[in-house]
């Protein structure tokens, strides 16, 4: 969910207004999501406290103590690293006092960081997003089909395209550019500022105006729900036998991918992508290029995929 906003406006009487309708500053620190998250971070930790018979720290040393042994029985039962994560900026949160204490606790964050590196998506390449897209027309999931092509072009993060609707785009009189506006995303929220890109692909431009045509202006481009959504792509990556590691997320790291390889514009890939920081997205796009140079797929899957992709875009080149 995006965050609630308001204007600075002028006057005393309707600023007292707009901000009593947000609630106090308290409640917007975080997102309503992000603070259930740590909740439920932080009760696994008073969980972990209760089985081992302690009680709960009467110092900020102590507390950072039975911390840093949190970590290490989540580091020994395979819990996820973002167990760790969550359980330290939700203490961070709560008792906002406590975060400059736990420097054991966010060292043994660090070398858990370092020691084990994340399972990203898999980057999609044009052949696969373009088979994709084409297996999902098909199967009569136009929304599916445009996320896809939309995502992969402007390396979109899933939420944006789960939460994009008609009155997000605009078009230029020849219908060759749109300009897709991104509400309140996550690096906008950072900076207070409504971000934007443009569509500037022809092709892609005149699809996106076909399929949204008969929508109303507040209407979603899905039509099911992100669950279901998910589960439609993971149908479509089986039936092309794509094995696992591929996500909607896909579409944001090939996209960029892709763009750096055919331009080797670091900067432009930096600012449609929205990456405040170019070592960032050099980080981003090593791991990506790092992926795909792993990607085997058999010669029976690139053909199909192949026949697929041609069909969805018959004068795209999809040597690179």
């Amino acid at each position: 969910m995006p965050r609630h906003q308001t204007l600075g406006r002028r006057g005393q009487v309707e600023r007292k207004r707009e901000r009593r309708a947000l609630g106090t500053l308290q409640s917007l620190v975080v997102q309503k999501a992000t603070r259930d998250r740590y909740f439920t971070a932080v009760s696994r930790f008073l969980l972990f406290l209760k089985c081992l018979g302690y009680t709960y720290p009467r110092t900020f040393s102590a507390l950072d103590d039975r911390v840093c042994e949190f970590i290490e029985s989540l580091w020994h039962n395979g819990d996820p690293k973002a167990f760790a994560s969550d359980c330290l900026s939700g203490l961070g949160h709560f008792v906002p006092q406590c975060k400059r204490f736990l420097v054991g606790s966010w060292r043994l964050h660090g070398s858990w960081s370092r020691t084990e590196l994340p399972a990203r998506a898999l980057p999609f390449t044009p052949l696969v997003v373009y088979a994709l897209a084409q297996l999902a027309f098909q199967k009569g999931w136009s929304d599916l089909t445009i996320l896809l092509l939309l995502g992969f072009d402007r390396f979109a993060r899933t939420g944006e395209l789960f939460g994009a609707t008609k009155g997000d785009f605009t078009w230029n009189n020849a219908r060759t550019k749109a300009v897709w506006s991104l509400p309140w995303t996550k690096s906008g929220q950072r900076v207070g500022a409504h971000e934007s890109l443009v569509i500037d692909d022809p092709w892609l431009v005149q699809a996106l105006a076909n399929y949204v045509a008969p929508l109303a202006p507040g209407d979603y481009l899905r039509t099911a729900s992100p669950g279901l959504m998910r589960t439609r792509l993971k149908d479509l990556l089986s039936e092309l036998h794509l094995g696992e590691g591929y996500q909607w997320y896909s579409c944001r790291r090939g996209g960029a991918t892709y763009a750096f390889r055919t331009s080797n514009n670091l900067s432009n890939v930096c600012f449609v992508g929205r990456w405040n920081h170019i070592k960032t997205a050099r980080v981003y796009l090593t791991d990506a290029l790092a992926q795909l140079t792993e990607i085997r797929l058999e010669p029976a899957v690139s053909r199909r995929l192949l026949v697929l992709a041609r069909k969805a875009r018959p004068h795209f080149s999809f040597d690179a």
